[in-house]
Order: C-alpha cells, then structure tokens, then sequence
C-alpha cells in the first residue's frame, strides 16, 4: 500500500449544525484532533505516502486543516465533486478511479479507528500478497442500520448489503477497502457501469455487491479493536469516547 483515497464529500446533514460549515470529518473528537487525524496517523504508521481526497461540502475547510496541520506529512491531492449534493458515493469513488492502482486503501472519512485496524490490514495483505479484504468488525452485536455482510465456507466475502439478515451475517463493514487485480478492475468496470447507467443514487458498497460472485474478497477483522463510523449525534459521542481510549494508549 502506498496511497489512500479518502471519500470526503458529504454534508454529515443528520449532525444539523454540527456540519453546517464543516466537513463531517472536522468534528473535533478531542480538544487537538479531529476525526480525520485519526486516519490520517494511522496512515502514517503504515507508511501511506500519498492521500487522495474526494471533496465537497466546506472542501475549503478541510484544505485549510490539511495545509496546517499535516501538509508536510504526504502528498496531497484534492478531488472536487461538484455533485457532492446530489449524488451519493458511487459517483465519488467514480471520480477516483483513474488514480486507484492495486496500491491504493479506500477510506470514508467520517471514521475514527484504533492504529491496529491499519496495521492488521497491512499485514494481511503481506501475507497474502494477491488478496483483497474489506475490513469487517466480527465481534460486535450488529444492527439492522450496518452496513452488513455475509461469507462463504471459505470465508470468502459473498454478500455486503444493510438489509441482509443479522442472525446469518458474519460481521459489519466499516469503511475500509483494499482491492487488487481482478477484484480492483471488477468493482471499478461496476462503478463505471453504474454511473453510465444514471445510478447515481446507489453506495459504492452497491457495486461491488454486484460482483462478488465475480472475485475472492477476504475479511480482515477488527480484532475487537476500538471504531466508530460518525452518522449521528450518538455516534459523534461514542466517538469522542475512542478519542479519550486511544489517547490513553497513547497513539495520539
């Protein structure tokens, strides 16, 4: 892995005034940080050296944290997606796809994480050189609102979708994606196919949905290590919560 693109673009619209004139990952978790910090220095600890982000509501914002805060720490580059408010994140990762090679982490940006996620991601895709894996929270009790999936015999990744049934389901998706070769290629031919087709309404998670019969994507588990993704204003406190664990490990 050498380059991440983060998806960044939308209005965080159920946290009202919160996101009103920022991107949803500029919550501040803690009185120095950020939600997207929290990416950002577990991309570090795994030597990601190029950060792509897909942009939209306040991109202007999220430049001037970047700028001031982490610009001399990777290489920056900034998608704008001017449909950001119409449009959901199909049409974001779509914008990415000329620069998502087989070296390339996929991340929505309204997450926070602890370090071991990434770390374990790396080490999977080490030992497994070929692979693809989709990070999948296996210990917590899900709910009908995760973004669910369900795996095969061989632990293959065979279904991803919120409406799956919980009592078959092996665990949730939490916002983190490593694709390569055939599996990298079959989900952006569906998310190209998909937006030629004016399916502009759908998640990217729905197009590779489309094709999982197609490729061997494997889960790598959280290992019960801390996460939230950041939808609500319950979320946003759970969030602030993470913050305060990792600082005690003193990660941040």
């Amino acid at each position: 892995m050498k380059k991440a693109i983060i998806l960044a673009a939308g209005a965080g619209q159920r946290l009202g005034e919160l996101t009103s004139d920022i991107p949803k990952c500029l919550l501040k978790a803690d009185s120095k940080n950020c939600l997207i910090d929290f990416s950002l220095e577990s991309l570090k600890e795994i030597n990601i050296k190029e950060i792509i982000f897909v942009t939209g509501h306040k991109e202007e914002r999220l430049k001037e944290h970047i700028n001031k805060k982490w610009s001399d720490q990777f290489i920056f580059r900034f998608i704008f997606n001017e449909k950001f408010k119409e449009y959901n994140n199909i049409y974001s990762a779509y914008l990415a796809r000329n620069i998502w090679d087989d070296e390339t982490i996929l991340l929505n940006s309204d997450i926070i994480f602890h370090q071991d996620i990434l770390k374990n991601l790396a080490l999977s895709s080490q030992l497994s050189a070929l692979s693809s894996f989709l990070i999948i929270d296996n210990k917590k009790e899900l709910i009908s609102e995760d973004m669910k999936v369900k795996i095969d015999s061989s632990s293959k990744i065979i279904e991803i979708n919120k409406n799956l049934d919980i009592a078959t389901s092996y665990g949730e998706y939490i916002g983190i994606t490593y694709l390569r070769g055939i599996e990298r290629v079959k989900f952006l031919e569906s998310v190209e196919l998909n937006i030629k087709n004016n399916n502009f309404d759908l998640y990217y998670e729905d197009a590779l949905a489309q094709v999982l019969n197609e490729v061997s994507i494997s889960p790598c588990s959280t290992e019960g290590n801390i996460w939230t993704e950041v939808d609500t204003l319950e979320d946003f406190e759970m969030a602030k919560n993470i913050s305060s664990q990792i600082k005690k490990l003193a990660l941040l």
